[in-house]
């Protein structure tokens, strides 16, 4: 029986031809096999386990160098034909596939339908700058609901904080506040890169609504009701506190909890702010860094962080607790990133080193691989901006190189492992995930970043 976990010793190979080459054919053949994998439920599931994410997986796949187009099948225009066909598929099996979210607590992209709406118009949105034309997409007639269930969810937020003054939860990035904003920061992106006019009215109408829905003033909106309800959660946690431990200037809960990883807590609500027009996050600038600050001072002697906020002095544990996206260092590691990209940062290098379980992004060796290059990828970025001179003693690499030879590790390790995921074929528990950052790493492309967070 395969292991539920990926042994990892930290000792990464020194072979890396052969590396490099073990990770392009796992992804060429895996990314097949998500591509095959038939859903036979009625159940849509989400961009997070569901079948959107392989639609998702494809799209970001598609930006990959001409060494995955040489694949037949997978080059981009056959990658995003996969994109628009999962995406339909996934509108067809269930009628539910668009409702509109529950709540703006239950509104995000990755755990709600925002996250297929949010793909088909930018899908849609794509064929209007390609042909000038949304005649020939499959979404024209289905942006417009689309559009409706966002600016649905996006009121429904912001009505929320009227009613509930006090309310310091619904924010996190899987399920909450800080996943609709993410959904929104993705459409400005797609609607920068359209500057072709649209040819007919439909295709117009189109463009003008999600230059509506992802505005500055849109965003702007959702930043300060996520920064407000974090000051509410300070206060209370500091009341929790009672003095014993100091309290950051911002803090979130999720079901009464105050989670301080990326899935439900602290980092990842301020990566996502972090993400939003420097302009509109300026105001809020001091309290996200000295509740960033506040963070760092979380860590543990392992070089890892606690679940949840400690409440008190003894709850700092430094064995215990998880390595992974959801929780843990990965998930703090790309925030860190995020921040830091013109600043040094002494990073341990103890934060790796234990069992990975299986495959994924949410728990897995996929988001800890995104993390490593994300760390990698700043640091060189800041070296060569200050022009630095490199480490005196030639033997040791440097901090970007140790963290990328982990990243190549880890994403090597991951390759031909046969325990089957909780969610096989999916972004965040299943393969697809493994897929992207095989090609974030093997692949050498521009950083694109971890797909539904970055």
């Amino acid at each position: 029986m395969s292991l539920r976990y990926i042994r990892h010793s930290n000792h990464p190979p020194s072979e890396l031809e052969a590396v490099s080459r073990d990770i392009l054919n796992a992804l060429v053949a895996e990314v097949r096999r998500v591509e095959k994998h038939a859903p036979k439920t009625r159940k849509t599931g989400s961009v997070y386990t569901g079948i959107t994410g392989s639609a998702l997986m494809a799209h970001h796949l598609s930006i990959a160098t001409a060494q995955l187009e040489a694949s037949p099948g997978l080059s981009p225009n056959e990658l995003l034909a996969f994109t628009d066909a999962r995406l339909t598929q996934a509108l067809s099996l269930a009628p539910t596939a668009l409702s509109n979210p529950s709540s703006g607590d239950h509104s995000s992209f990755l755990g709600t339908a925002v996250g297929i709406a949010t793909l088909i118009l930018i899908r849609a949105v794509e064929h209007v700058s390609l042909t000038t034309t949304l005649s020939a997409s499959p979404f024209r007639d289905n942006w417009a609901s689309c559009a409706e269930l966002l600016a649905s969810a996006v009121s429904m937020s912001l009505s929320e904080d009227r009613r509930h003054d006090a309310d310091d939860g619904g924010c996190e990035v899987l399920y909450g506040r800080a996943g609709l904003l993410y959904a929104l920061l993705r459409l400005r992106t797609a609607s920068k890169h359209n500057d072709t006019e649209p040819m007919d009215s439909n295709s117009g109408d189109l463009v003008t609504t999600i230059r509506e829905l992802s505005s500055r003033a849109q965003i702007e909106l959702l930043v300060e009701s996520i920064i407000q309800r974090g000051k509410s959660g300070a206060t209370i946690y500091a009341v929790q506190l009672a003095g014993k431990l100091p309290a950051p200037p911002l803090m979130w809960t999720w079901h009464g909890k105050c989670y301080l990883g990326a899935a439900h807590g602290v980092a990842g609500i301020l990566h996502i702010l972090l993400l939003c027009p420097a302009d509109i996050v300026h105001p809020h600038m001091e309290s996200i860094l000295r509740t960033v600050e506040w963070l760092i001072g979380c860590q543990d002697t392992h070089g890892n962080w606690p679940t949840a906020a400690p409440l008190d002095p003894a709850e700092y544990r430094s064995d215990k607790e998880l390595v992974q996206w959801c929780h843990g260092a990965p998930g703090v590691l790309l925030l860190l990133c995020t921040v830091l990209r013109c600043a040094t940062f002494n990073l341990p290098r103890t934060t790796f080193r234990q069992g990975y379980r299986v495959l994924d992004f949410a728990t897995g060796v996929a988001g800890s691989v995104f993390a490593l290059l994300a760390v990698s990828d700043v640091l060189d970025r800041v070296h060569t901006n200050k022009n630095k001179l490199s480490h005196s003693d030639t033997t040791q690499p440097s901090d970007e190189e140790y963290c990328l030879m982990r990243a190549v590790h880890l994403a090597h390790l991951a390759v031909g492992h046969e325990a089957v995921p909780d969610h096989p074929w999916s972004l965040y528990e299943g393969l697809a995930g493994m897929c992207c950052a095989w090609a974030e790493q093997g692949l050498k492309c521009d950083r694109s970043g971890m797909p539904g967070f970055d």
